[in-house]
């Protein structure tokens, strides 16, 4: 059986590794491009106040997140009062690579941030509570809410744009300046320009029979765009995705609660 998941095989980690060792032929299909904002003013200043000790805590939701404070700078140097804060064992991993920071705080029962609101310490009674959140400049606002309902000042700042691949039905350039990570280049990339051509002459052959992990909500939006069929066997990473498929037309057969291998082999029923 062919996987293909929707995001950049720069980004590929355990996830992948599962799913290979389990037999599957894993291939991606990015859809979309995580850039820096075009106007970085807040996010250049946020980082100059992390670095003065401005905040108590900063928190990073996303291993793209880390990507942003990296490619504007910031090397990991934190003052010792700051702790380090992630949403899950993948963020982590980013972290320590990118900047050597290692062993940060997380949620242990779910990785989201429901989990990160829920197990969050609140602040210490005449300690700092200022908390910076760098975030995708798409973040709901539910994380800030709860944190500051826990007590925490929160500064949030936009650390990157999701932007689609896929505009109209066509294919959109990026711009490479801004890009996160450096322009795919894999063995198992597969071609979103070629899976345009064949749904323009509504074709599947290129695809066929592959299995699409749609791993945010961004991507559902860029496959609806790109006018993929209802027929095409799709897998949710979360719930948010999935209602997106869903409010597209183009509803998932599965819905995994973390991003694992194990979920995907449940769905799949192996």
């Amino acid at each position: 059986m062919r996987i293909a998941l929707t995001r950049d095989p720069a980004q590929a980690g355990p996830l992948e590794a599962g799913l290979r060792a389990a037999g599957l032929e894993v291939r991606f299909l990015p859809v979309t491009e995580q850039r820096l904002p075009a106007e970085a003013g807040e996010l250049t200043t946020a980082l100059e106040r992390l670095s003065r000790g401005d905040f108590a805590w900063v928190l990073f939701t996303s291993a793209n997140t880390v990507r942003a404070l990296v490619k504007l700078g910031w090397d990991g140097s934190l003052p010792s009062q700051t702790r380090v804060g992630v949403v899950g064992p993948g963020t982590a991993r980013v972290l320590q690579r990118l900047t050597g920071v290692a062993e940060p705080w997380m949620p242990e029962a779910e990785r989201s941030a429901a989990g990160m609101i829920q197990e969050m310490p609140e602040p210490a009674p005449n300690d700092s509570t200022s908390l910076l959140l760098p975030q995708s400049a798409q973040a709901r606002s539910e994380l800030r809410e709860g944190l500051s309902a826990l007590g925490w000042d929160v500064t949030q700042v936009s650390a990157y744009e999701t932007d689609s691949l896929v505009v109209g039905g066509v294919l959109a350039a990026g711009d490479p300046r801004r890009r996160l990570l450096p322009p795919p280049a894999s063995e198992d990339l597969l071609d979103l320009g070629q899976l345009a051509a064949d749904l323009r002459r509504d074709r599947l052959t290129h695809m066929d029979p592959t299995v699409l992990l749609v791993t945010s909500s961004s991507a559902a939006d860029a496959l609806a765009d790109l006018g993929l069929p209802p027929r095409v066997r799709l897998l949710a990473i979360g719930r948010p995705t999935a209602r997106t498929l869903s409010r597209r037309g183009i509803p998932a057969a599965g819905v995994l609660s973390e991003p694992s291998a194990a979920a995907v082999l449940a769905a799949l029923g192996r």
